[in-house]
């Protein structure tokens, strides 16, 4: 093979792993193939292309102004100098760039959709909007240039049409593709498909990638942990079951169901649709639809209730159809004492959730906040003596148990360290932190043995494969159970300022891999 061959060689297979999302495959291969063929202003434009996939900004910019250098007209590589410059905050300069690129080849629709972009961040919108129309001309099927025509009629206020241009531009990506998938590398040694419940679609005018990267719990936290060792795909329900959808779906070596909500797959009626769709891929899947179903909050807490030295709080589901308020109120106070927490049945995240003192409140309750069907848990004061109020987590992967993080707060709803009074608090209170290191390094020493022994059980009677439990521990050594289930964040959310134990971290990313890998080996 001569040395045009072996350009031409590399050149195509690095077009093969571009479009399969390899960017680092791609870059060593067009380098190679410019090795041999260092003029060649394809070979450079498309190096450049992937350099600037890669972030490598600088490097992308010296690219697209060496095959300026050679052919002056190209229209590639303005475009390439303009993206360069864009992320490098030279706006002004940038449209100079694309203006260049339209001047070689003014059907060039990413140049205008570049343009288009560039204005919009400009806030030149009366600008932007005829550049992107031109770019839809060229390319109706352009689904990235109808999103941004909604930003750009969302800035000009015209809100009903910049929703409707929205949802068809959702609709345009998911013809294409129903999957958002993540950077391919050479290391990765499984794929992994992500099932996800629909997102919520509103005024934010999300994008298709936006809403993917946004997956809240712990199958969104997966990617950002291992991007060298397993490639992901993630996908909605609701795409994933449209006809012909199916095929469009790259075939995993593992699923992970995230529709985590047994009320919801419940409430539904479509059990039998979620586990069609996650059994026609023959391969292991993690949180079954048939195990979550299994795992609603009141079946878990029956299932628990037996477990010596663990304390579960009464759990019961009430419905306030056919009743008045003051019926209902009846019906609960025949079963629970005050305070009592309400909290709706599909909710997380302790949304939907309310503290209940008197009757008087909870009438206030059942008539302005919760609907027709809702659960009422007893109220366990733990503390014991403490001063904070305290919520452990422990992730459950598989057989491994990790106590990942202790949460504290003056107030009984315990919330996590994203806001500035969570931080704040944590920054006043450093003993805190120092006993949460202690406990998660040593459970059994800081927790008991009792403790300890109810999580090995409580993850025993639970049927699903990767789940949360969050819970306390009180004076008297018993284990109080707050909730469980496969839609928490395991991976640490908080704050750089006050860190979760990165011990923990450590051993959670390890207890992952690990039996991802089992489940690749078991297919």
């Amino acid at each position: 093979m001569d040395y045009f061959e072996l350009a031409k060689h590399h050149f195509f297979e690095g077009l093969r792993l571009l479009e399969a999302k390899d960017f680092k495959g791609a870059e060593f291969q067009f380098a190679r193939s410019l090795e041999l063929m260092p003029d060649r202003v394809s070979t450079i434009n498309n190096l450049a292309g992937v350099k600037l996939r890669l972030k490598q900004f600088a490097e992308g910019e010296a690219l697209a102004r060496r095959a300026i250098a050679l052919d002056a007209a190209s229209p590639e590589a303005w475009s390439n100098l303009g993206t360069a410059l864009n992320a490098t905050k030279r706006p002004e300069e940038a449209l100079q760039a694309y203006d260049r690129a339209l001047q070689g080849d003014q059907m060039h629709a990413s140049a205008w959709f570049a343009k288009a972009t560039t204005l919009l961040e400009l806030k030149r919108f009366d600008e932007a909007l005829p550049a992107c129309n031109r770019a839809l001309q060229l390319n109706p099927g352009y689904y990235k240039a109808l999103f941004v025509k909604s930003l750009i009629l969302k800035k000009l206020e015209r809100e009903e049409e910049a929703q409707e241009v929205y949802l068809r531009s959702l609709k345009m990506r998911v013809a294409a593709s129903p999957v958002f998938t993540t950077e391919r590398r050479a290391t990765q040694a499984a794929d992994i498909l992500v099932i996800r419940h629909n997102p919520d679609v509103d005024g934010s005018l999300k994008s298709f990638e936006a809403l993917h990267r946004e997956c809240p719990n712990f199958p969104g936290q997966l990617a950002k942990r291992f991007p060298d060792e397993f490639h992901f795909a993630y996908v909605f329900e609701s795409d994933a079951c449209e006809p012909g959808s199916r095929k469009q779906i790259p075939q995993p070596d593992v699923v992970i169901n995230n529709i985590a909500n047994g009320e919801v797959i419940l409430t539904k009626g479509n059990l039998p649709v979620l586990t069609a769709l996650v059994d026609s891929f023959g391969v292991p899947v993690v949180n079954h639809p048939a195990k979550i179903v299994q795992s609603t909050r009141d079946a878990t807490a029956g299932r628990l209730a037996d477990i010596p030295g663990i304390c579960v709080p009464k759990t019961m589901r009430f419905s306030s159809e056919g009743k008045t308020p003051d019926e209902l109120v009846q019906a609960i106070e025949n079963q629970y004492d005050y305070p009592l927490i309400t909290r709706t049945l599909v909710f997380q995240q302790s949304k939907g959730m309310t503290k209940v003192d008197n009757r008087e409140a909870l009438l206030a309750v059942i008539t302005t906040e919760l609907p027709e069907n809702f659960f009422v848990t007893e109220f366990v004061d733990s503390r014991g003596g403490r001063e904070s109020y305290r919520k452990l987590r422990a992730a459950i992967v598989r057989d491994e148990i990790i106590v990942v993080r202790a949460d504290y707060d003056s107030y009984w709803n315990v919330h996590g360290r994203k806001s500035d009074e969570r931080v704040a608090f944590y920054m006043n209170n450093p003993h805190l932190l120092e006993e949460e290191k202690r406990i998660c390094q040593d459970p059994e020493a800081e927790l008991g043995q009792s403790a300890v022994q109810a999580l090995q059980t409580m993850r025993d009677r639970i049927s699903l494969d990767v789940f949360g439990i969050d819970f306390d521990v009180d004076g008297n050594g018993r284990l109080v159970f707050y909730e469980t289930n496969a839609s928490m964040n395991l991976f640490s959310t908080a704050r750089v300022e006050v860190p979760y134990p990165q011990a923990s971290e450590d051993k959670l990313k390890q207890a992952f891999q690990t039996y991802i890998k089992s489940l690749v080996a078991r297919r």
